[in-house]
């Protein structure tokens, strides 16, 4: 059974990786498998009566009592795999019944984590009471197992904007960030970890929970990776370090880690580091050019950076041959590239052409970083090969800033003030390229007074305070860039969120997040100013978790008043 589960999980790694249908139907086949493999092994009720009774609080404990070990783990595989093969159904399976169908599957493997979990913890009462809890038969396999499905659900669930997170609620689900993210810590036994170095754990043994890792991946993604692309609150650097050192230890050559230590380093500007590690990862292993195509990409997130425009071009282009994930952007980045490195090169205007043709759909939708580099493409064309500062634009679609060295962002910022001190109003799209050159200047400015301690902080306020307010005075005036605005709405609120302003930035974030309930725009001239804007589903994203991380500093702020008192 559990055979099985691993070789179907593998497979799902790789056709998520791959889109190609062939890796599809191979891992839904493995999953079906694995399916009917742990059904045969789960206990059998006595009638539809006696399964109606489990689900009365009260019995759910009492009938998982009366399972064997085998029974348990079956229930786990059981939901653990029908999970996947959901995922998987509601990607691939455009239709509306398969949505409804796999919607109500992941409703009951989430019901089968809560009862799972009920028993683990009615277990854990009972050895705290001083009990002998060895008749109940729970291991360390398990109950990590457990941990992995309902620290996942409870903090993918809560990452949902409010709207949504409603919907999910009304149908059974629910959600608690800070109860999914210490689930998953105690797999590990990292709960005195937080904000203190401490003497890394003695490495695990065979015994020790087959998912551990899988629960210390989805912290390192947390506390690394999506900290850095949301507003996340309770985030802390030195513990995900721990977990990586303690992980990198005992597999030095595991790519995911080797991943994660990357990113890392790039978060903290050690940008060589970190190409050493990505560097690393890739040479590791040979068999799954996808695993090597994500490193890749964090490679060439880099060049950009650096400004290394030939090894840019070169990594999007062996990206755009081998990587199925989005030729679209690829071909994009491959152009920029060329763009930058050489503004006159007739290639480039081949490859922008060449890029609207490239999008692909999943799940009947369009993925919204292909749409946003069309539009960008088309521009280039319209406006006879020519783009203001379009790495910089790309680096803030990919949230890529925090990435940037104190220099990088001196440097950057020169050059800003030089493209608005060229600024041509005459000009196709006058309006559009003013308001994009101070909002990157405003996020600019923003980044060095986090990062430079040693900044003119004055200086830099009124920096970003005057062009939020040039971008928004001149906002009704843009084109075709109107996302410009709603991001510079998100950037005053994250600097207000820095001055300690947090009732004013929760106001500029409910401008964002009323336009996108209501679904009225009606910013900026054009046939396309009241259409949705690009990236809009990211930002929104950012700002329902902006505006948690505003009520949690509300409530530690109002804490410390506490205390004072």
């Amino acid at each position: 059974m559990y055979y099985s589960l691993g070789y179907s999980f593998i497979l799902f790694l790789k056709c998520a990786m791959t889109f190609e249908q062939k890796d599809v139907e191979k891992t839904m086949d493995a999953l079906k498998h694995t399916i009917q493999l742990a059904n045969a092994q789960r206990k059998r009720g006595g009638g539809w009566l006696d399964n109606i009774a489990t689900w009365v609080k009260g019995n759910q404990i009492q009938h998982l009592k009366a399972m064997t070990r085998v029974h348990r783990h079956a229930e786990l595989v059981y939901a653990e795999a029908y999970l996947l093969k959901a995922l998987l159904s509601i990607v691939y399976d455009e239709s509306i019944v398969a949505f409804l169908r796999e919607g109500l599957n992941i409703r009951n493997s989430y019901n089968t984590y809560r009862h799972l979990e009920k028993y683990v913890e009615f277990v854990k009462e009972e050895a705290a009471a001083g009990k002998d809890t060895t008749c109940y038969q729970l291991d360390d396999h398990f109950t990590s197992g457990v941990a992995l499905g309902i620290g996942c659900f409870n903090i993918v669930l809560s990452l949902l904007p409010a709207t949504v997170l409603k919907v999910a609620e009304f149908i059974g689900f629910s959600s608690d960030r800070n109860h999914g993210l210490s689930v998953l810590e105690s797999i590990g036994d990292w709960g005195d970890y937080h904000g203190q170095r401490r003497s890394l754990p003695e490495l695990q043994g065979p015994d020790e929970g087959l998912r551990r890792q899988l629960c210390d991946m989805v912290l390192l993604m947390y506390h690394i990776v999506l900290s850095r692309m949301i507003p996340l609150p309770n985030v802390d650097e030195i513990f995900a370090e721990q977990i990586l050192d303690y992980n990198l230890a005992l597999y030095p050559s595991g790519v995911f880690f080797l991943y994660f230590s990357g990113r890392l380093l790039a978060s903290q500007s050690q940008i060589e580091k970190a190409k050493a590690q990505y560097t690393k990862a890739i040479d590791t292993q040979q068999d799954w050019k996808q695993l090597q195509h994500i490193c890749f990409w964090e490679l060439g997130t880099i060049s950009i950076i650096q400004k290394d425009w030939q090894r840019g071009f070169d990594i999007y282009d062996k990206l755009s041959k081998e990587s199925n994930w989005s030729k679209a952007v690829y071909v994009y980045l491959k152009a920029m590239a060329l763009y930058m490195l050489d503004k006159k090169d007739k290639r480039v205007h081949d490859l922008m052409k060449s890029v609207s043709g490239a999008k692909q759909k999943i799940a009947g939708k369009s993925i919204p970083m292909e749409k946003f580099v069309s539009r960008k493409s088309r521009k280039f064309i319209e406006q006879k090969d020519y783009l203001i500062l379009p790495d910089l634009e790309i680096l803030n679609a990919f949230t890529a800033f925090d990435f940037m060295s104190v220099e990088a962002l001196q440097e950057n910022l020169a050059r800003i003030s030089k493209e608005m001190e060229s600024l041509d109003k005459g000009r196709m799209h006058y309006y559009d390229d003013l308001c994009m050159v101070h909002y990157l200047r405003a996020h600019v400015a923003r980044q060095l007074l986090e990062k430079d301690k040693t900044c003119d902080a004055e200086k830099l306020r009124s920096m970003h305070h005057e062009s939020v307010d040039t971008v928004l005075e001149n906002a009704n005036k843009v084109e075709l860039d109107h996302y410009i605005y709603y991001f510079t709405r998100y950037e005053k609120a994250r600097m207000l969120i820095n001055e300690s302003d947090y009732a004013g930035a929760e106001a500029e974030i409910q401008v964002i997040l009323r336009a996108a309930e209501k679904g009225q725009y009606n910013v900026g001239s054009g046939p396309h100013a009241k259409n949705k804007y690009s990236l809009e589903n990211a930002l929104v994203f950012k700002c329902h978790n902006g505006d948690e991380k505003i009520q949690s500093l509300k409530k530690a702020m109002g804490s410390s008043a506490q205390d004072i008192d």
